[in-house]
């Protein structure tokens, strides 16, 4: 059964594809912060995640007519898209610095779940240098679970993986970057 926001999704990704700009406006009202987000603790700066979250929305906007669910729920072809602009931008930019700059993220406050912890430390200044030595699939899955607040099914698809490696990398990402803390912690002491 789906939930009150799929359902809220799908009717309006249907009247989006019948040519609707405002209920493709309430999509990515929903949508874009969360891409952004996505996009931002990738790139080193602000003005370059919100030009491509604009990037972004517009492939979006010119493929909607043909977008059908077939498995891939819109948030993840949604994300997907965003991943695939990333790889574009890097290759376009021959970028090799990807540091995480989240001091003007803003992250909504929501009922306690399995990433509160993982939330609550990128409000620190200190995560943000460690989010930026881990590899960069645990960088990935710990954006998209926490921060992008997808499912690990959501995940899987925009990442390219099971739902199961998706889990364990995320289970090895959290245990990397608790590794990463406490020998900060040590050496501050």
């Amino acid at each position: 059964m789906l939930d009150q926001s799929e359902l809220d999704t799908t009717q309006l990704l249907n009247k989006a594809q019948s040519g609707d700009p405002d209920a493709y406006g309430e999509l990515y009202a929903w949508y874009a912060p969360r891409v952004f987000r996505y996009l931002y603790s990738h790139l080193d700066n602000r003005e370059d995640a919100e030009d491509l979250t604009e990037e972004v929305f517009l492939r979006v906007w010119r493929s909607i007519s043909s977008y059908r669910e077939q498995g891939v729920p819109y948030q993840a072809y949604l994300f997907k898209i965003a991943r695939n602009a990333l790889i574009d931008h890097y290759r376009k930019n021959a970028s090799t610095k990807q540091e995480v700059s989240i001091e003007d993220i803003s992250l909504r406050d929501r009922e306690p779940g399995p990433g509160e912890a993982v939330t609550k430390m990128l409000e620190h200044e200190g995560l943000r240098q460690m989010m930026g030595k881990l590899r960069e699939d645990y960088r990935t899955v710990l954006v998209l679970r926490f921060l992008s607040e997808l499912s690990p099914e959501e995940t899987a698809q925009v990442m390219g993986r099971s739902a199961g490696a998706v889990r364990v990398l995320q289970h090895r990402a959290l245990a990397a970057l608790r590794d990463l803390m406490a020998g900060t912690s040590r050496q501050s002491h």
